[in-house]
């Protein structure tokens, strides 16, 4: 891992300077790419992380403050991206067949769908509303199989706040997912005397 980059250099580069912007790239765009490539695992996906994190983290040096470690500030910038993507490719449709019981009625089949969809979306819709790095860890743990020592290294946290967060956010998305889907109101489906 590179050193640290220094505040001195953010504020030459929010003024402008090339070298500073230069330097910027260059003292952390390893330690960027393997944060895109872990949590998105393809090199295309990660190239595009990686240039779109610089974009905007280039644009925005004027509003940045020399509070925390400049690569924090990167790392949340691509782990926000990642989990719009990860929002928009989510998946909603039917259950696979080949995971379905084949003994259930066409028309049970048809309820246990909705009920999957219905808490799939609730579900995600939870995990979103989490805070950024809680959310990144919960998605680095159970997406993509990442151990708690390799999210802290992924997040800059101790292993034991990884643990933490994976805990409360366990907790606090089973509860805000109950609630929506309490909201929600059932779908009818029809009973089987109910289709004559």
């Amino acid at each position: 891992m590179a050193d640290a980059v220094d505040w001195d250099t953010v504020r030459l580069a929010a003024r402008g300077d090339p070298a500073a912007r230069r330097d910027l790239v260059e003292r952390t765009i390893d330690d960027l790419w393997r944060l895109a490539m872990r949590l998105t695992r393809r090199t295309d996906d990660a190239d595009a992380i990686v240039q779109e994190t610089y974009a905007r983290a280039l644009a925005n040096l004027e509003g940045l403050h020399a509070n925390g470690r400049f690569e924090g500030y990167l790392a949340r910038i691509a782990t926000n991206l990642v989990l719009q993507r990860w929002r928009k490719k989510r998946p909603t449709g039917p259950v696979p067949v080949h995971l379905a019981d084949e003994r259930e009625e066409p028309w049970q089949q048809v309820a246990r769908d909705e009920d999957d969809r219905r808490r799939l979306s609730a579900v995600w819709q939870a995990v979103g509303e989490l805070d950024p790095k809680p959310r990144a860890a919960v998605l680095l743990f159970y997406a993509q199989g990442e151990s708690c020592d390799a999210i802290g290294r992924i997040l800059d946290a101790p292993a034991g706040t990884v643990k933490t967060w994976l805990h409360r956010s366990r907790n606090q998305i089973r509860r805000r997912a109950e609630s929506l889907l309490a909201e929600q109101p059932t779908p009818g489906i029809a009973s089987r005397g109910d289709l004559t």
